[in-house]
């Protein structure tokens, strides 16, 4: 997993450590939300999306949600567990690294990338899409 073009992101916020945890941990949080609803429900309606705060997150909240995650992954049929996973080591790593509070900026780096979740997890694991790519043209 790369992280690296985090970096043609402008904002202060993303350069510190902490904010690279809250990013990774909204991907990470979005993709499950996403998933757990199965396909063509929206991710509005999930039990993850109605448990968080928006706007008014801090990090203690996050830590609850992601000290969650193991049994979130086995509760649902999500896939890519193994890069979830990583994803969520990464962001604990990052979070454990300062004790930046989110306030607003750490707010808006969390929804952003929450809602967009899915562009960012294949910008992490691009060899994904073309995996995709090839099972789709196979099936």
């Amino acid at each position: 997993m790369d992280i690296t073009w985090l970096t043609q992101f402008e904002d202060p916020y993303l350069k510190k450590a902490s904010g690279k945890g809250v990013f990774l941990s909204g991907v990470l949080l979005g993709f499950v939300a996403s998933c757990q609803g199965g396909k063509g429900s929206h991710i509005n309606d999930s039990p993850l999306f109605k448990k968080l705060a928006f706007g008014k997150l801090q990090r203690r909240d996050l830590k609850r949600i992601m000290g969650e995650l193991p049994m979130l992954l086995k509760a649902y049929d999500i896939p890519y567990q193994r890069q979830l996973t990583e994803i969520s080591g990464q962001a604990s790593e990052h979070l454990l690294q300062d004790d930046r509070e989110m306030s607003i900026d750490g707010n808006f780096v969390f929804t952003n990338a929450f809602l967009n979740a899915w562009k960012y997890f294949y910008q992490l694991f691009p060899e994904l899409i073309k995996k995709e790519q090839a099972e789709e043209k196979l099936g």
